[in-house]
C-alpha cells in the first residue's frame, strides 16, 4: 500500500505544480492568481521624522512571493529590515477581483533597532490585471504608522535577499 500512496502523492504534487503554471486553469483548478516572483515596490509612509517633522520620501523595497497550490509566502525586503507574513488570505470579490490581506512581523537589522523596533502590521493589496500586472494597497503598523504600497516592476525569479532583489530589479532613480 505504501508505494501506491507515495506514487499518488507524487502524481498529485506534480499535477499541482504544472496546473498552477497553466494560465487557463487559473480561477478554475487553481483558486487564486499567480503572484510568484520578486516585485519592486514603492512604500509611501505617513511617518514623520521627529527631528524635522517632515514625512519621509518614498522607500523602494522588494516583495518576494513564493506560492504553490496550497501555500503562500510573502517577504518584504528593505535596506534596513525584512517582513514576513504571519497569516494571509487571498480572497475573490463578487466582481472577480482578488485581494491579499495579511498580518506581518517586521524585523529590522540590529544596527537600526534603537530607532526602528521589531513590530507587527497588516497589509491589504488589491491584485490588478488578469494575468496579474500589479499590486497596490495600504498598510498600517502597531507603531501607529501607515502608508501606501504599489508595485513598480516584476521579475519571475525569487530573490533571497535585498541585494539579490536589487540586482534583479534595480531602482531606476
Amino acid at each position: 500500500m505504501k508505494p501506491i500512496a507515495l506514487a499518488l502523492a507524487g502524481i498529485l504534487a506534480a499535477s499541482q505544480a504544472v496546473a498552477e503554471r497553466l494560465r487557463f486553469l487559473q480561477g478554475w483548478f487553481v483558486p487564486r492568481p499567480d503572484l510568484r516572483g520578486t516585485w519592486r515596490v514603492e512604500l509611501q509612509s505617513d511617518w514623520k521624522n521627529p527631528e524635522t517633522d517632515e514625512v519621509i520620501d518614498p522607500i523602494v523595497a522588494y516583495l518576494v512571493v513564493r506560492q504553490t497550490f496550497s501555500t503562500l509566502s510573502v517577504r518584504l525586503l528593505t535596506a534596513e529590515s525584512a517582513s514576513e507574513l504571519v497569516a494571509a488570505e487571498i480572497t475573490k470579490a463578487t466582481d472577480g477581483t482578488y485581494r491579499l490581506a495579511a498580518v506581518y512581523r517586521n524585523e529590522p537589522k540590529l544596527a537600526v533597532r534603537d530607532r526602528s523596533p521589531i513590530h507587527f502590521g497588516a497589509i491589504v493589496l488589491d491584485v490588478q490585471g488578469d494575468p496579474v500586472t500589479g499590486l497596490s494597497g495600504h498598510y498600517w503598523t502597531d507603531r501607529n504608522s501607515r502608508g501606501e504600497i504599489r508595485t513598480l516592476d516584476r521579475n519571475g525569479t525569487i530573490a533571497e535577499s535585498f541585494n539579490d532583489a536589487q540586482r534583479l530589479l534595480p531602482d531606476r532613480k
